[in-house]
């Protein structure tokens, strides 16, 4: 599968889901893959022992914590491979071994202790730690834990224990069947090094530690002559890391640094005489690595920091760890930019430590006066570990003028009792669009689905209502972006009823009464579904009627028109939707003026942007001005209601002078617009909402007027005012951004920062934003910060060639060049396929 399509859909919190894949492969699938890190091969290495029935084989000496496979599943987006244990993996998605592990585990209770054995440690190196507890249900008896390979079972029960309880009860237990009446076998002289360190780490008390480790090495030298050469020196060299461990956490660096040395030198002494000893082999020498580097950085040796991390970063180059220990080591020698660029490149090989990466990122941005980056940063961050103190408290402090998004982070920290989906940071943005819930994003788009709701529950219909209409696509992508996958339905009947909210319930009986209702309930209820995205919902409800057979009822007829808006909407950029049936309704004797007037609005607008006819435009303008006249002349409606028609009609009906060429009467009626907009004075909060949409929609038309005319200090006053009304609003942002460009000397680098704020405040124009503040630093000579915008914008839409070729030209500045042109190259190969096969 190409990595454009492996990602369609998905979404990761901080790297594409076609990286996170390539890196963790034998965890998600179980097959190989060239891009995994170093312990990412222990599920290939516990494949190949399962298949050699070698129950006393050592596996790797580390093994990931059960978390590790909730953190790949949320931040990966990789909905498909979640599982809890092998049979949880769809079928088509499992590769050749994972497929032997699951029919292993189906198989069970009919396994032999050989394959049990197996069984389990393939099932701790997948970190399905969980269904470890189902092969080995309950603790072994004392005289089982004497057969060596019981006792390795006993041993894998006490690890998978660990795992998913920490050091508790059950686990003390279960580790006690081996460390209580030690034998000379590997897995008690495992259990006693495994039990001492986590004594030294987790428990109350490390005073018992240096016993065990002291008992396992004297049963190691026991085992001397039992032993394959291989694995007692292997043994003996992690014992001794762990006794380094030990002493580095009793701040015993002298003696830290001893035992180290001696690890290394018998990780040197290893001589592999098999594929799964070479394995074993690479994996303690990446380990002893890794303790060498961190003990030369706590003693402040720099030369020999710098040639360990050259050799560690060299055997293990997509591992997140040395990464970061790269980044530090730069930060400590003062080199942000070395720092920063580290720091963004160990993020993306995440899970485990993505958020502590980025936290670092942020550090370096600041410091080199990139705030407005450090932000966004400061936000991945927070999206990836919301629960996180340290990434609430960064992103508060640099969003402390911006007290409502302030309140979003406290309020994503902290979520609702039982509603845990409240934690995330795009559900508290923008809940009215996932469940009818209360959006915190004080922009102008943020509620309305909740404010079609309200309308709904009372029964009447907003008079006048808003202008604006969402992109079909918005709800699809705030669910991806957001990785709440619960919540991508197409049907309101299809949310779990425990994502549901009361307002929800309503929704759903009001569709399942849809049928039955009468035209008012029904337009109500189509307007709260087409405002949530369930568009399709709506037509299929409302299958097309001839407009001769609708009869004379006014609100079957605005209904009817409604769908028409709906539909049209539905096909903008991929199928042009005439609605015809809303031309025959304004023509039609029953159609209420003001319907009358808001199609023949709405007609001038279709044809300006999708027929390009002046002379259709000007005869749907003559109907909308003939029916405003009847509509000022009416005293049913308040001073109120007849500016906002007037200024709505004014700033729709310009297109016909815009298509005519007749600028000065163009100007003079954006005037007329402007001046009525600026003039309204509400009465109710409704109207106070309605007055600051129809003054932003003005100034965002105006905006675009100066620009046309070739007045861009006024275009760019204009946009400013646009953003003062609404500084929530994407689209705005990137407005802004391109009036900045299109000054004699554009600052690109202020550019980028406002693409930036585009991308952040999504999910309208998420990737589009990064890939153009990608450009903007590129231009602006920030390489590093170009590099991840590109990247960024790959990871929400994998096929933006345009982002894929930026990332290219700038992929050598985070250290994945290689990788960067790779994928450009075989996508324009791809797309230049798919040109090809076209008819």
């Amino acid at each position: 599968m190409d990595r454009w399509e492996r990602a369609r859909g998905r979404t990761g919190v901080q790297a594409p889901s076609w990286l996170t894949f390539e890196l963790y492969r034998p965890y998600l699938d179980g097959s190989d893959s060239p891009a995994a890190p170093v312990h990412a091969r222990s599920p290939l290495l516990a494949a190949r022992l399962f298949r050699l029935r070698a129950p006393l084989a050592p596996r790797f000496g580390m093994s990931m914590p059960a978390s590790f496979r909730t953190l790949l599943h949320r931040e990966s987006g990789l909905r498909e491979h979640r599982a809890t244990d092998p049979t949880g993996l769809p079928e088509p998605l499992a590769g050749a071994d994972w497929r032997k592990l699951t029919t292993a585990f189906v198989r069970k209770d009919e396994l032999d202790s050989v394959d049990r054995v197996g069984l389990a440690y393939w099932l701790i190196a997948v970190c399905l730690h969980s269904a470890v507890l189902d092969v080995v249900p309950a603790d072994l008896a004392d005289n089982e834990c004497a057969d060596p390979v019981l006792a390795n079972l006993q041993l894998a029960r006490a690890t998978a224990l660990f795992a998913v309880e920490g050091l508790g009860e059950r686990t003390r237990a279960a580790y006690a069947r081996l460390v209580d009446h030690p034998l000379p076998t590997p897995a008690h002289a495992q259990a006693l090094a495994a039990y001492g360190y986590l004594l030294a780490r987790h428990a109350d008390s490390d005073a018992d530690a240096p016993l065990h480790l002291g008992r396992a090495a004297d049963l190691l030298k026991r085992m001397v002559t039992d032993l394959s050469a291989f694995d007692h020196t292997l043994l003996t060299a992690r014992l001794r890391l762990r006794e380094s461990l030990h002493a580095e956490r009793a701040h015993d660096l002298g003696r830290a640094t001893g035992v180290l040395a001696d690890a290394a030198a018998l990780t040197a002494a290893l001589t592999p005489e098999s594929p799964e000893e070479s394995l074993l082999a690479l994996e303690m020498r990446r380990r002893v690595l890794d303790r060498r580097a961190d003990i030369a950085a706590k003693s402040g040796d720099r030369a020999a920091e710098d040639a360990v991390l050259a050799e560690a970063v060299a055997l293990d180059p997509t591992d997140i760890k040395v990464r970061a220990q790269l980044a530090q080591a730069a930060e400590r020698d003062g080199d942000d930019e070395t720092a920063l660029a580290g720091w963004l490149h160990a993020a993306r090989l995440g899970p485990y430590g993505t958020a502590f990466a980025l936290l670092g990122a942020v550090g370096a941005a600041r410091r080199l006066g990139h705030e407005e980056f450090a932000r966004v940063l400061a936000e991945r961050a927070f999206r990836t570990a919301p629960r996180s103190t340290r990434t609430r408290d960064v992103l508060l402090g640099l969003c402390a003028d911006d007290e409502p998004l302030a309140e979003v982070v406290r309020r994503a920290a902290a979520p609702d009792p039982g509603r845990p989906h409240t934690g995330n940071w795009h559900h508290r943005m923008h809940a009215a669009y996932f469940d009818l819930g209360q959006s915190l994003s004080p922009g102008l788009y943020a509620d309305l689905p909740t404010l079609a709701h309200g309308f709904a529950e009372r029964g009447t219909p907003p008079e006048p209502h808003w202008q604006r209409l969402m992109p079909p696509a918005f709800r699809a992508n705030l669910v991806r972006e957001s990785g709440l996958d619960e919540f991508a339905v197409d049907h309101p009947a299809q949310l779990p009823a425990h994502l549901r909210t009361p307002a929800w319930d309503r929704l759903c009986a009001w569709v399942e009464e849809f049928p039955g209702a009468d035209a008012e309930r029904r337009y109500l209820t189509a307007a709260v579904l087409f405002r949530l995205g369930f568009g399709k919902v709506v037509l299929d409800l409302l299958p097309p009627v001839p407009v001769a057979d609708l009869g004379a009822d006014p609100a079957e007829l605005r209904l009817r028109h409604w769908r028409d808006v709906v539909a049209y909407v539905g096909g903008v950029g991929t199928a042009v939707v005439t609605p015809t049936a809303s031309f025959e309704i304004a023509g039609h004797p029953a159609c209420p003026t003001h319907l009358r007037f808001v199609i023949a609005v709405f007609a001038v607008v279709f044809h300006a942007r999708e027929t390009r006819s002046p002379d259709e435009a000007q005869a749907w303008r003559d109907t909308a001005e003939a029916a405003l006249a009847e509509l000022l002349a009416d005293d049913g409606y308040s001073d109120f209601e007849k500016k906002m028609m007037e200024s709505r009609f004014y700033r729709s009906v310009t297109y016909v002078p815009f298509l005519r060429g007749d600028r000065d009467r163009l100007t003079r009626e954006m005037d007329r617009a402007e001046e009525l907009a600026r003039a309204l004075v509400p009465s109710t909060p409704y109207e106070d909402f309605l007055a600051r949409e129809n003054l932003r929609a003005c100034l965002e038309s105006r905006s675009k007027e100066a620009f046309a005319l070739g007045d861009t200090a006024l275009g760019a006053r204009r946009v400013a005012e646009v953003l003062a009304l609404d500084p929530y609003e994407p689209k705005t942002h990137m407005e802004v951004a391109e009036a900045i460009l299109m000054g004699e000397d554009p600052d690109t680098y202020a550019a980028a920062e406002s693409y930036l704020r585009t991308a952040r405040l999504g999910p309208i124009a998420t990737a589009r934003g990064y890939a153009l503040a990608g450009e903007c630093f590129e231009r602006a000579g920030q390489p590093v910060l170009a590099e991840d915008c590109y990247l960024q914008a790959l990871r929400v839409d994998p096929y933006a060639i345009t982002a894929a070729r930026g990332w290219r030209r700038v992929g050598g500045a985070c250290g994945m060049g290689g990788l960067a042109d790779e994928y450009a190259t075989t996508l324009e190969a791809w797309g230049a396929g798919r040109q090809t096969r076209r008819p």
